[in-house]
């Protein structure tokens, strides 16, 4: 855990065209404090958040789950995180850091070149995480440029990150990633690139994967704007204005990567593999999903409390819309259970979950979601368009407001602080932001529905197909 000053490292964060100081954006303030949670937790809640190995205490994100039991210790402490900032930071610490688990364990398969032992790197570079429990986050989709041409054919160079020289000593790199989250508050950046957009034997330079510290001279870290609400308070804005993920467009100018730092160079096909077979994908998804339950939980447990505070829930047509919500959470919960008890131990006796659950999730639970917001803003409509700013409450009309919004529900100051929070989450930037994040952070939701489908066990079902498909003599 660092204090947000020790972030004034010589990084280069841009905001609003100028080039900033972290410490001196509020905003930022309140998301590092948030984040820290992760490591709170360890103090606070050791029995879940921590194990200990070789007489030292880790966070248990680092905990190599061996069997089933492991990944729901796992589940319980990255739920407590989640909840911790009410399933709103998508990549907090133990994100990343139960891929280093795995990555430490599945890096052979990188190899070598006369420079260096890529796998080594990897092992290492994750034995150093943990030993450090530093934040890492992590840059992967590569600028929407032109999808229709091969990343190579697009001349400015800035359609993802590729090697520029190399000697004895390291590789230098340029060119851009297109969202990273985290970045300006983060310790490390891992690079690499996304599975489904695989690269082609063109594009070799742009086939590297390596980590870097966040302060590296060579990288820019120009901030997306910001969604917070100065001159209101969080009565008003009570997501918004408590903290902001930080999405940010990533620049890498000639910047020097030790060999030591360096997974992939120059190899398409490991390039390709990268992210799949470290396992990292895998079991940072079930990280992923148990936050996402988190989040999902406070947009349906929203959508009851305004149906309540408005006594629209006494009507049946509202309890319908109310009970797909209820059993859409369920059903996202269910499933992410049955990842952990169908999962298995891999060829290196690391228990996975399975992926077809996870998948099934990853592909759901956006819609979810959304509908969850969209339910909010029918009940809530006009009411929720319509409340008052909250400094109201200490002006002129004081007295009026508190007795005309008072019902026998909740008092007026009750109720303009849920219609706020219903309209920050279902309908101000911030809202819309944390939408398009849970549909699109996992990749194409298109895309992982296909792969669903094409890996999809109907062993039973198409036996029972064939049996009543077979001619019988009568």
């Amino acid at each position: 855990m660092h204090t947000i000053e020790q972030l004034d490292d010589g990084r280069a964060v841009y905001l609003n065209g100028k080039r900033i100081n972290v410490a001196e954006v509020p905003i930022f303030r309140k998301t590092l404090a948030l984040n820290n949670q992760y490591y709170d937790l360890q103090r606070t809640h050791s029995a879940v958040h921590t194990y200990q190995e070789n007489g030292k205490n880790y966070d248990i994100a680092f905990k190599v789950p061996r069997t089933v039991d492991d990944l729901r210790q796992k589940h319980q402490a990255y739920q407590e995180i989640a909840q911790s900032n009410s399933g709103m930071l998508g990549r907090t610490p133990d994100f990343l850091n139960t891929g280093m688990a795995v990555l430490a364990e599945r890096a052979d398969f990188l190899g070598h070149n006369q420079y260096a032992d890529f796998a080594d790197n990897a092992r290492n570079y994750a034995k150093w995480v943990k030993a450090n429990d530093i934040f890492i986050s992590h840059a992967l989709q590569n600028p929407q440029l032109n999808r229709q041409r091969a990343i190579n054919a697009i001349p400015s160079g800035y359609a993802g990150v590729h090697t520029v020289e190399r000697n004895q000593d390291g590789i230098f790199v340029s060119g851009a990633k297109m969202v990273n989250t985290m970045a300006p508050i983060a310790d490390d950046l891992l690079i690499f690139n996304p599975p489904e957009l695989l690269l082609e034997p063109g594009d070799t330079s742009y086939a590297v994967a390596f980590a870097t510290p966040l302060n590296n001279p060579g990288v820019k870290i120009i901030c997306r704007k910001l969604l917070d609400h100065p001159g209101y308070t969080t009565a008003d804005y009570p997501l918004s204005n408590l903290l902001d993920e930080i999405d940010a467009y990533i620049i890498f100018d000639h910047a020097f990567i030790p060999w030591s730092k360096v997974f992939v160079d120059n190899n398409v096909e490991m390039s390709n593999r990268f992210f799949i077979d470290s396992g990292m994908f895998i079991h940072t998804s079930h990280q992923d999903e148990v936050r996402g339950i988190t989040k999902l939980e406070l947009a349906t447990s929203l959508a009851i409390r305004v149906a309540h505070v408005l006594g629209l829930d006494g009507f049946l047509g509202v309890q319908e819309k109310l009970g797909r919500l209820t059993a859409n959470l369920e059903l996202i919960k269910g499933t992410i259970t049955r990842s952990e008890d169908q999962g298995h131990l891999d060829q290196f006796g690391i228990y996975t979950p399975s992926l077809q659950a996870l998948q099934a999730v990853r592909s759901t639970l956006p819609s979810y979601y959304d509908q969850a917001l969209r339910v909010t803003q029918h009940l809530a409509a006009g009411s929720m368009v319509g409340t008052p700013g909250y400094a109201e409450f200490d002006g002129d009309n004081a007295t009026i407001l508190k007795q005309a919004l008072t019902t026998d529900r909740a008092t007026a100051t009750e109720r303009t602080r849920l219609l706020n929070l219903a309209f920050d989450l279902t309908s101000a930037g911030f809202g819309q932001r944390q939408l398009m994040y849970e549909y699109y952070h996992g990749g194409n939701p298109m895309r992982i529905r296909s792969q669903h489908y094409q890996h999809a066990d109907l062993t039973a079902g198409n036996h029972m197909l064939d049996s009543l498909l077979a001619e019988h003599v009568d």
